[in-house]
């Protein structure tokens, strides 16, 4: 499904909520991509490969949100200490 129409039926998802907002205050350009049972979300951060976090259509409890959250935040990091995000 494509970017606009994603970002409109993802809006209630609550881990998508809080990875946006982190992804807008950091200044990363995202776009998230509908899928079957699970959704992700590309986070752009430089030249080369972006950084997929993959998340469940419907959180299992109340800490998925802070624990995705914590993974995009650990992926970004490594992405950046390897050097790798300026490798086409």
């Amino acid at each position: 499904m494509s970017a606009p129409n994603a970002k409109r039926v993802l809006r209630r998802n609550e881990i998508y909520v809080k990875l946006s907002k982190y992804c807008d205050g950091q200044g990363y350009r995202y776009e998230p991509v509908i899928g079957g049972r699970h959704h992700y979300i590309e986070v752009f951060i430089g030249e080369g490969r972006p950084v997929r976090m993959i998340f469940s259509a419907s959180a299992s409890d109340h800490r998925a949100a802070n624990n995705a959250l914590t993974v995009l935040k650990r992926l970004i990091r490594e992405r950046q200490a390897s050097n790798d995000n300026n490798k086409v």
